[in-house]
Order: C-alpha cells, then sequence, then structure tokens
C-alpha cells in the first residue's frame, strides 16, 4: 500500500508541486486577515474570578483602561488644565491630578502627574489624542495603551530579524553537514512554503495570541526540519546505491512514510497537551503548532520529491563532502563513567526542580519597559487598576456601606506602605451628588433666595433636606416648567450638575451592580500581589458575600497561579502517555517508550532545575510550553537512535550495533538539534517581550541537554536494556521499527 502511494506522487509529482506552491501563495495573501490578540486575560477559564468579574462588568459598563501622564516642569495650572481637556476626550471616564501627591522632584525636574481612566474600547484613540496634543510639551505616559502599542511594533520589528538570523545560522549549519551545497536551499523551501501554510490557514481562528504569532514561524521552521533531512537522507542512500532519481524517489517514499508520521506524531502530541490547559493561550499554541507540525509533514510527502526529483542533476553538481563527525569518538566518550555521571544529573534535577518556585508575571527590566514608563513608575508608583462590582443599592446605607468598604480597603499596607493611591466611585469621585441639601445650602448652590428655595421644597414636598441627586433630578423638570421665573445662572448649574450626575452614575452604577476602580501601588509581579488580592476579596465579600465579583490584570494572575499546579500535572501526563503510546505502537515495544520517556522527562527535569537555579524562577507559561515541546520534538532523536539500534542489531554485537548506529543517526541529530537550538536562543537573545524570548532561551536550553543525553546516555542504555529490546530468535522482531530509514 505504501509502495502504491508512494508511486503515485511521485507520478503525480508535477500537479503536486504546481498546487502547494498555488497554496502557498495564497495563503500568504491571508496572513493579513489574521487577527492577533495582544489581551491574555481574554484566555482565562470562564470560571475564574477575573472572568466572572470581566463578564459581569461588560454586560453593565465598558472596559476601563489606565494611563499615566506626567508633566515635565509645567505649573498647577498647566497640570489642571490639561487634565480638564483630557477628561473631555471622547472615551476618557476621569483625569485628575492631585497637588499634594501627584507632584515630583527628579534631576533638575519637576513632574506633576495626571491619572486617566478610558475606556478600553477607546483608549487607543485616548492615547493618540494625549500624545498629539502634548507633541510640543515635555511629558511622560505609561499605561495600557501604551504597552500594547510598543507590544506590537516591538513583534513587527523583532521577529523579521530573529527570523533572518536564525535561517542564517541554520543555512551555516545546513551547508556544513549537507552533501551538496543546492540540499539547505531545497530545505528553506519546503520549509518556506509549510510556513505559509500554516500563518496563512491561521484566519479560520477568531484570533491568535501574539505569543503564537511571534513564535510560529521560528519553532515550526526549527521542529519540522526532520522530515526534511529524513526524506532527503533516504532518497540519496538509494541513490548511491544505484537507483534512478524516480525509483529512488518512489522507494525513499515508501521507506520514510512511518517514520516522519512518527516523528510528527510524537510532537503534535506535545503539542496537543497544551490544549488541555485550563489557561486557554495553551490550546491557542497547541492547536497553531500542531497544524504547523502537519502542514509541514504534508509539504514534505507532498511537494518535496517533486523538487528533489527535479534537482537531482544539480545535487549532484553541486556535492560536497560533509563535515564529517565521529560517531564511533562519541560512543567510545559515551562509555565509563559518563552515563553514571549523567544518571546522577538527572536524579540531582528531579530533585531540585520540585524546589523551583514559579512566577506568574515578570518584573519589568529596562530591556522590557521604556524608559518613560520607568521613571513614571518610579517617581510616583504603580497604577494597577483593580475594579469591584457589587449589586447596585443607591440608598443611603447602600452608600454607606460602600464607603465603610473602601475605607477599609485603603488600610491594606505592606511593608507599612498603603498600597491604594486612590479610589474611584459613586461616594468618592460623585460624592457631591450624594451629599443632603437644607434651605441655606441648596440657596447658595442655585442662587436663590431662601424665601424661594422654601417654596420649592414645599413644592418638592420637601420637609428637611434633599439629597442632591434627587434634588436635580426632581428640579429640572419643574425649571423647565417655569422657565421664565428660574434665573440664567441657576439653569446653567442646573444642567452642569446633571451633566456630572449622569457622567457618575454611567460610570459607576449600573442596572444591576455598581463599581469601584481602586488604583493600587503595586506591580504585577509584587511578591506581595496575591496577599493583596486575597485581602481585597476578604473585605469585598464582608460587605457583599459571594454577589461581590473583582477584575483586572492582578487578579487574573492569582486566578493563573491557582489553576498552575493542575495545567503543570494535566500537560505532563497527557504529553507523557501520547508520546508514550505512539513509540510504543512504532517500535511494539514497552521497554522502549519507557527508555525514551523517561530519559527526555530526565531532560526536562534538568533544563527546569537549571533555569530555576540561574533565574531564581521558571516563568509559568515557559514550564508548560517549554515542557511539551521538548518532550515532543526531542524524543524524535531517541526514535531515530534507537530504531538504528535494532536495525544494527540483527547483524552486529551491542557494542558494534551502537556505534554504527550512531554513525547512521548523528548528522541528523546534530542537523536539527543545532536547529532548534539556535533558533530558540536567537528567539531568546534577540526579543524584548518577555513572554516571546524566555519561552526561546528554555526551549534552546532543554534542545542543549537532550541531544546530550541521547548522544551520551542512550547508547549505555541500549546496551544495558538489550535483552529486553532484541529478541534473539525473532529477526522480525528486529526489523520491525522502519524508523531506521533516516
Amino acid at each position: 500500500m505504501r509502495q502504491k502511494v508512494a508511486a503515485l506522487i511521485v507520478r503525480l509529482r508535477i500537479p503536486l508541486m504546481i498546487l502547494m506552491l498555488i497554496l502557498a501563495v495564497l495563503c500568504g495573501t491571508t496572513i493579513r486577515s489574521v487577527k492577533v490578540n495582544y489581551d491574555l486575560i481574554s484566555y482565562l477559564d470562564d470560571d475564574t474570578a477575573a472572568m466572572r468579574g470581566l463578564a459581569i462588568m461588560n454586560s453593565e459598563f465598558s472596559g476601563v483602561s489606565g494611563m499615566s501622564v506626567a508633566l515635565k516642569n509645567g505649573t498647577e495650572e498647566d497640570a489642571q488644565q490639561t487634565a480638564s481637556w483630557i477628561t473631555a476626550l471622547d472615551g476618557v471616564m476621569l483625569a485628575n491630578h492631585d497637588a499634594e501627591t501627584g507632584v515630583k522632584e527628579h534631576d533638575g525636574g519637576t513632574y506633576r502627574l495626571i491619572r486617566v481612566i478610558a475606556n478600553a474600547d477607546n483608549s487607543d484613540a485616548v492615547y493618540d489624542a494625549i500624545e498629539a496634543q502634548l507633541a510640543d510639551t515635555p511629558h511622560l505616559i505609561s499605561g495600557g495603551p501604551k504597552d500594547n502599542r510598543l507590544l506590537q511594533q516591538n513583534i513587527g520589528r523583532e521577529m523579521p530579524i530573529v527570523m533572518l538570523v536564525s535561517c542564517i545560522i541554520v543555512l551555516a549549519v545546513l551547508l556544513a553537514m549537507s552533501r551538496s551545497w543546492l540540499e539547505p536551499f531545497i530545505f528553506f523551501l519546503i520549509i518556506a512554503v509549510s510556513i505559509l501554510l500554516n500563518m496563512g490557514t491561521n484566519w479560520i481562528f477568531p484570533s491568535i495570541s501574539f505569543v503564537t504569532f511571534a513564535v510560529a514561524a521560528i519553532l515550526q521552521l526549527a521542529l519540522a526540519m526532520d522530515y526534511s533531512i529524513m526524506l532527503i537522507n533516504a532518497f540519496e542512500r538509494l541513490r548511491a546505491q544505484g537507483l534512478a532519481p524516480r525509483a529512488a524517489m518512489t522507494q525513499a517514499l515508501a521507506d520514510s512514510f512511518m517514520p516522519i508520521a512518527s516523528s510528527a506524531l510524537t510532537t503534535v502530541a506535545g503539542m496537543l497537551a497544551l490544549v488541555f490547559m485550563s489557561f486557554t493561550i495553551g490550546f491557542d499554541i497547541g492547536i497553531v503548532l500542531a497544524k504547523g507540525i502537519v502542514l509541514s509533514m504534508l509539504t514534505v510527502f507532498l511537494l518535496m520529491p517533486g523538487v528533489l526529483v527535479a534537482c537531482s542533476p544539480m545535487l549532484d553538481k553541486t556535492a560536497h563532502k560533509p563535515l564529517h563527525i565521529s560517531g564511533k569518538l562519541i560512543t567510545r566518550g559515551a562509555r565509563g563513567a559518563v552515563p553514571i555521571l549523567l544518571i546522577a544529573l538527572i536524579a540531582a534535577g528531579t530533585i531540585v526542580q520540585f524546589g523551583n518556585t514559579y512566577t506568574y508575571t515578570y518584573t519589568y527590566t529596562v530591556r522590557d519597559m521604556d524608559a518613560d514608563s520607568q521613571l513614571v513608575s518610579e517617581l510616583f508608583g504603580q497604577n494597577n487598576q483593580i475594579v469591584l462590582l457589587f449589586p447596585t443599592d443607591t440608598t443611603d446605607e447602600g452608600y454607606q456601606r460602600q464607603r465603610d468598604m473602601l475605607a477599609e480597603m485603603q488600610t491594606i499596607a505592606f511593608d507599612g506602605a498603603p498600597i491604594v493611591n486612590s479610589v474611584q466611585a459613586m461616594v468618592t469621585t460623585g460624592a457631591q451628588a450624594l451629599e443632603y441639601y437644607d434651605v441655606p445650602k441648596a440657596a447658595q448652590l442655585l442662587g436663590y433666595s431662601e424665601q424661594q428655595v422654601q417654596m420649592v421644597f414645599n413644592q418638592l414636598g420637601v420637609t428637611d433636606s434633599i439629597r442632591a441627586d434627587a434634588l436635580i433630578e426632581r428640579l429640572i423638570p419643574l425649571a423647565k416648567r417655569f422657565s421664565m421665573l428660574v434665573p440664567k445662572t441657576a439653569i446653567e448649574q442646573l444642567n452642569q450638575a446633571e451633566t456630572l450626575l449622569n457622567t457618575a452614575n454611567s460610570t459607576f452604577n449600573g442596572a444591576h451592580y455598581a463599581r469601584a476602580l481602586l488604583s493600587l501601588n503595586l506591580a504585577i509581579s509584587s511578591p506581595y500581589a496575591h496577599d493583596a488580592v486575597q485581602q481585597i476579596e476578604t473585605i469585598l465579600y464582608k460587605y457583599y458575600g459571594e454577589d461581590g465579583a473583582l477584575s483586572g490584570m492582578l487578579v487574573a494572575m492569582d486566578d493563573i497561579a491557582t489553576s498552575f499546579t493542575g495545567d503543570m500535572t494535566r500537560v505532563s501526563l497527557i504529553t507523557i502517555g501520547l508520546v508514550f503510546l505512539i513509540v510504543m505502537i512504532s517500535f511494539r515495544s514497552l521497554v522502549i517508550p519507557a527508555m525514551l520517556v523517561c530519559l527526555i522527562q530526565g531532560a526536562v527535569y534538568i533544563n527546569m532545575a537549571f533555569s530555576g537555579l540561574v533565574d531564581g524562577s521558571v516563568f509559568f507559561m515557559c514550564y508548560l510550553i517549554c515542557v511539551a515541546l521538548q518532550m515532543g520534538a526531542t524524543i524524535d532523536y531517541g526514535i531515530l537512535l534507537t530504531s538504528h539500534y535494532r536495525r544494527c542489531r540483527s547483524a552486529l554485537p551491542p557494542h558494534e550495533a551502537v556505534a554504527q548506529a550512531m554513525q547512521m543517526s548523528l548528522q541528523t541529530i546534530l542537523t536539527s538539534g543545532l536547529a532548534l537550538i539556535t533558533a530558540g536562543f536567537a528567539v531568546g537573545k534577540i526579543s524584548t517581550v518577555f513572554y516571546i524570548s524566555s519561552i526561546g532561551t528554555m526551549l534552546a536550553r532543554g534542545a542543549v541537554v537532550s541531544v546530550l543525553l541521547i548522544l551520551f546516555l542512550l547508547p549505555q542504555l541500549l546496551i544495558w536494556l538489550d535483552r529486553w529490546m532484541i529478541k534473539k530468535n525473532s529477526k522480525k522482531a528486529e526489523l520491525s521499527s522502519e524508523l531506521s530509514v533516516q
């Protein structure tokens, strides 16, 4: 069956080449249609506190986005005027300057801070308007809209550089390891087509995360190169035996179907394990990368045969002697104390990694944060928003409960320093609307005589005093009825009061829920972040029970931390289980998958232990993604070496079989391994986006460890476990794995 399919592909190679290239061009045009999501909160599970609060807020209010604007060397009047025109911008909920706490001296300059809260949907337009208005005024600005803008700019600027550097390094590796100067360019053609197919077909999703968008292409380059190497090695081996190009390709395809499919399936298994994360960015990354691996495999099967057959004369003309690395030399180095030391290193890594601390955010550094934002944070502290949501109650008792709750929250402190910068709520920002007015006070407000006000009170049925919001709501219709008798100044004051009241009500009071905004002088990465969220939640529930809800980045990070342990266990077990099953089916053995899975899991533990010791802590997303990638991708090297060993054992004793298998496998392992390592380090060193650079660095470290264990520990394990892997009375068992053609 495989022979027939291979013959059909070779016979139809020209139409298939044309079809694949047309599809690649079409997908290249759809890449711009792919929507990129920069909001990590949207990937939280719907049952988390942050998402519950966000759902309530979206149903009753608009989202909020905070910004900080600091004027340099302006006067108090300048600051107040700036706050006034910012407040008038469409989409701005609040903008204020505190003359007492919002002024700092730095490096010979005076900075005056204006805190801005805008509707999330309008925040980009507000940011652009502020920057345009202050273009000629020395100022600093920080906040979510600017961070997102810089994130998009950095990804757009850095990813082409990362890809170019990675391609140059991989090209150098391929030129050194290949048998022809043309081979590397064929590899890049196949990879380029598969990347275009994957990136272009992402339009089928509503959106993909910025992490996926940034790393998918570079990881596809590194992870899927094995398949091209396997096919071209089989093709060249058969041509060296005297077969014509078409016959050699037919046989190479037939021999390569199973090993390439098995290799791809183990990688896909690692990707699909991410789908089961409760933090659904794992689903996003896993699905896109799994799709990329499958498309890479199909491109190798459908496009590469035609290219290789067509280019076979040029391959002969550009042939050169590849860099020779002795497999026997490495095999000799993998004896004696080396395997014992590596096993001890795995044991130590296993123990050490259990003591790792995990972080769910990161501390900004100069590399991550622009200078303006960093200076604003240094001068005025952090400005992280938490939104409190609770049932709307517009009675005096309801507002008093709100005041008591917020007053208690403002007492939260760590190391003696309060963490609440400011509170925006109906009882603070809209406090004027909640004051009570008796006759003298109302007369002063409206510009009436007390006798006139008393007549109005009598008309409204007020005996003593009335709350400002009720006074305004009831007085305006009355003023309109008797507009000829009401002074013009009083009508203007009433209209202004009505506008302020409506703004405060729409900002803080919804149909069913009210909200308050806390600005916290607390970094998302602060060690106090979890305790702060817990204390705020406890106080909220004290006053409103389970009807209360929270939202904001600090709350989201706390939810992620809570779900991490479950995600960590789930991803690890699913990855190990799927990979074990695929290898077991491929080899028809229980010993081999157990050996290979334990070996790569040991490499994972060493990687995590090293990362914890060097970096101080491990970023949770790196752990989950790199565990899946390292297990799914680097186990291919073990599969390759083990399959060659089983084949060689049909004619050679264990030590000689290991040496021969190493010689057969070394070029593929080193070529593919170096591609993954260099691509990972390129991402880690060039990208300034922490989420992306940390994944690249940790993946590269993991690939280094995996390759070293495959080359220097696996050979000895094969010898030690030989009696359980090789059935001496059955050559069929020895030759059953067809993973040996690479």
